[in-house]
């Protein structure tokens, strides 16, 4: 039997926009004696503050630092153990063109607009990719431009990304991964964690949860880099991961992974629904006490058991 997981429903809706990129003005740049290469930045170490207090959800922090990986961005909140909580609008191992003799990328970041309704944004502008600025002889070619905003007022994130050349030869076969991460136990074995990751078709993409990072590289991804213009938000449901203060309902489901029938037992009458991934209803009921979930006629893969639409565990059907 399996104590349920704190997934509830989502805690984040995705939703994707189309506006024009608007590269950030009078914004703080890294600075060069932040650079961990003589002639630019490659996996740079910085801590950038937001200027107010965000929740990302439920889990505040004030700060994001790069800990030089890419455009991944980490909060920090200590609450008996340490937990990270950030985001990553792309994988792809980002740095500084001037290193090879080309146009030179920033990495630049601002907070606007008044107490209450705030915006941080961070940028990474006419950044070069790892593989082409250290391994191709003369300037390197590919660029891209991305940020990600957090707003202070309702607690959204936002991926806008911007202009981009993309060599195929440096990206065929590495996987555009891109998302969420909250709660992320470091000292974990496997980096345990709340994982929100952006699957499928950059025009009409899914969000789909996953239980730590052991998880993801290899796993959900964007089929290809979002066009020029793409905004991905993600606006909160209401829904925290943070819940010490809140009761919690508790019943277990097993067996778990299954290859037919999954039994959900709990207390009292309750109702039930089985969503697939993308949130659509496949299966629902009332039942007392308990409820056997027929799990044969759907395709392998992984599927969400909701109590009441408040406690949510993934079902794996092998």
């Amino acid at each position: 039997m399996m104590p349920v997981a704190l997934w509830a429903q989502l805690p984040y809706e995705l939703t994707v926009l189309n506006q024009p990129y608007a590269p950030l003005e009078n914004a703080t740049a890294l600075g060069s004696e932040q650079y961990d290469d003589d002639e630019g930045w490659d996996d740079p170490e910085f801590s950038a503050s937001l200027g107010f207090d965000f929740s990302f959800s439920g889990y505040v922090i004030d700060a994001m630092d790069q800990i030089g990986l890419g455009s991944l961005m980490l909060g920090t909140t200590i609450d008996g153990a340490i937990l990270l909580h950030g985001v990553m609008p792309t994988n792809y191992d980002l740095a500084d063109r001037a290193i090879n003799g080309g146009e030179p990328s920033l990495i630049r970041w601002e907070t606007t607009g008044d107490p209450g309704s705030r915006v941080f944004a961070i940028e990474w502008a006419n950044a070069g990719l790892y593989d082409e600025v250290f391994g191709a002889e003369g300037a390197s070619l590919s660029y891209v431009n991305l940020q990600v905003r957090l707003f202070e007022a309702d607690n959204v994130i936002e991926f806008h990304y911007g202009p981009s050349d993309i060599a195929s030869e440096i990206t065929d076969f590495e996987p555009q991964i891109s998302g969420l991460l909250l709660e992320v136990d470091v000292l974990s074995e496997y980096y345990d964690g709340s994982i929100y990751a952006i699957e499928g078709n950059p025009t009409d993409p899914t969000l789909t949860p996953l239980d730590g990072l052991d998880a993801w590289y290899y796993g959900p991804a964007l089929t290809s880099y979002p066009t020029d213009g793409t905004v991905y938000r993600f606006g909160p449901t209401g829904v925290t991961l943070n819940l010490e203060d809140v009761e919690q309902a508790v019943f277990t489901l097993s067996p778990n992974p299954t290859q037919d029938f999954v039994q959900a037992v709990f207390q009292g009458t309750r109702t039930w629904t089985l969503q697939d991934l993308s949130g659509r209803i496949i299966a629902s009921g009332i039942d007392t006490e308990r409820a056997q979930v027929d799990m044969t006629a759907f395709p392998a893969g992984t599927y969400l058991f909701s109590l009441e639409g408040e406690k949510t565990e993934q079902i794996i059907r092998q």
